[in-house]
């Protein structure tokens, strides 16, 4: 592969999705308060005490944004890895063994991308009890199809590579072939396909928890934004208490977008201009 100077929006990109994954991981020690615990007066106006102010139960709210990065960044960041480690394990078996193997597992996969995900989300979590590891087992299990089907196409076309076929007459096992040929010729589309995930498991983190379907007991962006809303007509706290989870929750997103595109830039030569 040609060098390439990779586009200034990957810095971009890289350093607020960092600062905002370091404030989460730093929120024991940057939060003014317990986010759980009674910490002044409800629905308190910003103060030096609470840069934010409190919310309903007087709660320090920038308390809880701190640790709601924690969640919702723990559950995207998981979800995305556990669906990429799916995709990648269906995607390079179906690759390498192919025959009936492939074929079964490949048309289960287009049944499963014929689901509505979003409306099964909904139905899942309206009937389990809420918890985070409810939320990350049903955010991987419906984001992992779409990604198999793409290391499968990638992977059976390095499959047709001489040196491949060279070392699948010499008797090389399929796990050998898949580790030692496909797996490092597929890196840049599993780790464009692991950002993406992660990217798409927040937001319907946050959706599942604005829509109440979310533990109430774990502090998110989310659950900031749904009781941000409940309080609009409570003068002006509801600003503070809406629009600080509403933009760090943007602007991890869009941060993650950029990281996306620019590594698709540097990996795909066509993409440059």
């Amino acid at each position: 592969m040609r060098l390439f100077q990779p586009p200034k929006s990957l810095y971009l990109g890289i350093f607020f999705f960092a600062a905002i994954l370091g404030l989460g991981l730093a929120a024991p020690w940057l939060s003014p308060d317990d986010p759980w615990r009674y910490a002044g007066p409800p629905l308190e106006a910003p103060s030096l005490k609470h840069p934010l102010g409190t919310n309903d139960v007087g709660q320090d709210l920038l308390s809880e944004l701190l640790y709601g990065a924690r969640t919702s960044l723990g559950i995207g960041l998981t979800a995305g890895l556990l669906a990429s480690l799916i995709s990648l394990g269906v995607g390079l078996s179906c690759a390498v063994r192919g025959g009936w193997y492939d074929f079964t597992l490949m048309r289960l996969v287009d049944a499963w991308l014929t689901v509505p995900p979003l409306l099964l989300v909904l139905l899942i979590s309206a009937f389990l009890k809420p918890h985070a590891f409810t939320l990350i087992m049903v955010l991987s299990l419906f984001s992992w199809a779409g990604g198999a089907r793409l290391l499968r196409a990638q992977g059976a076309e390095i499959k047709e590579e001489l040196y491949v076929q060279a070392a699948q007459a010499l008797g090389a096992s399929s796990l050998y072939l898949a580790r030692r040929h496909l797996l490092p010729a597929v890196y840049p589309l599993l780790a464009l396909m692991f950002l993406s995930q992660v990217r798409r498991a927040i937001l319907l983190e946050s959706s599942l928890a604005f829509l109440g379907l979310a533990d109430p007991t774990h502090k998110s962006w989310g659950v900031m934004i749904q009781y941000g809303f409940k309080y609009v007509a409570l003068g002006d706290n509801w600003l503070w208490w809406l629009l600080p989870p509403s933009l760090a929750l943007g602007l991890t997103l869009v941060s993650l977008a950029l990281i996306v595109f620019a590594l698709e830039s540097w990996f795909e030569p066509t993409l440059r201009t």
